[in-house]
C-alpha cells in the first residue's frame, strides 16, 4: 500500500510527457494510478491512441450520439476528435497539456484550445464531451458545479453534455482503512507515476445521485443512457 503525502498537490505534465514519447519516439510506457494511496491497473501509453474498435462501449456510444458542433474537453490525444473529425464532425478539442497538444496538432486534429476548459469561451456547441471519467477534472463538488455551470452557458439550443463516470465507492468499502471523514468519497487524491516521475492532483469521480442533483441545482437535466458495469455509466445533462 502507498502512503497518502498530505502535502500539497502539484501537476506538471507527466502525462505529455508519456503521450509525445509514445507518439514521436515509440516509447510505450507504463502509467501508475494511485487513489487516496490504494494502487490501481496500471495503464498503457498506447490507451490514449485507440482507434475505433479498441473504444469502449462508453466511449463508441457517446461518440454515436454525437451531433452537430462538438467539443472535446480533455482531449488528451485526440483518439476521440479524430473519430469524430473523420465522420465530418467540426470538432474543437480542449487540453491543456501542452504536450499532449503537439501530438494532436501532429496527428491531424483541426481545431484545438490549449488551455483549461474553464477559460473557453468559443461559442456554443451541440455536443459536450467529458469521456475517460472527464468529470474529474472539476477536483471537487463545488469545481463541478462551477464546471457543468461553465458548459452550460457554451450549450447551443437541444445540445448536450455527455460523459461518463464511475462510482468508486465500492473502492472506498473495500479499502476501509482509508479516512473519509476529511471530504466526500467522491473526491480523490490522483497521482499517476511514469518515466520515474510523480504527478499528484485532486479528481472527482462522482456518481449518478451527485450528477443529478447538481443538474436539478442548475438547472439542466440529467439521464443515465448506459451502464456499462456495475459502477461505470454514460449519461448526458441537457436544457
Amino acid at each position: 500500500m502507498y502512503s497518502i503525502d498530505r502535502t500539497p498537490e502539484f501537476q506538471t505534465d507527466l502525462l505529455g510527457e508519456v503521450i509525445g514519447k509514445h507518439y514521436f519516439e515509440g516509447h510505450v510506457n507504463e502509467v501508475g494510478l494511485i487513489i487516496d494511496g490504494e494502487e490501481d491497473e496500471p495503464m498503457s501509453s498506447a490507451h490514449f491512441f485507440r482507434g475505433e474498435q479498441e473504444l469502449n462501449e462508453a466511449e463508441a456510444f457517446a461518440l454515436s450520439l454525437c451531433r452537430g458542433r462538438v467539443l472535446d474537453v480533455g482531449a488528451g490525444a485526440g483518439c476521440h476528435a479524430l473519430l469524430l473529425q473523420e465522420r465530418g464532425f467540426e470538432v474543437v478539442a480542449v487540453e491543456k497539456s501542452a504536450g499532449s497538444c503537439e501530438v494532436m496538432r501532429s496527428r491531424g486534429v483541426k481545431k484545438m484550445l490549449e488551455t483549461d476548459v474553464m477559460g473557453v469561451n468559443a461559442g456554443m456547441f451541440d455536443t459536450i464531451l467529458l469521456l475517460m471519467n472527464g468529470f474529474g477534472i472539476a477536483g471537487t463538488e463545488a469545481g463541478l458545479t462551477e464546471l457543468l455551470l461553465h458548459l452550460k452557458g457554451m450549450l447551443a439550443p437541444g445540445g448536450k453534455i455527455i460523459g461518463d463516470s464511475t462510482d468508486i465507492h465500492y473502492f472506498k468499502e473495500i479499502q476501509s482503512e482509508i479516512d473519509l471523514s476529511e471530504k466526500s468519497h467522491h473526491e480523490v487524491q490522483f497521482e499517476i507515476h511514469a518515466l520515474g516521475k510523480l504527478e499528484r492532483f485532486p479528481w472527482i469521480f462522482p456518481d449518478e445521485f451527485l450528477l443529478e442533483a447538481i443538474a436539478e441545482e442548475i438547472g439542466l437535466q440529467f439521464n443515465v443512457v448506459m451502464y456499462c458495469d456495475e459502477y461505470h455509466f454514460l449519461c448526458e445533462l441537457y436544457l
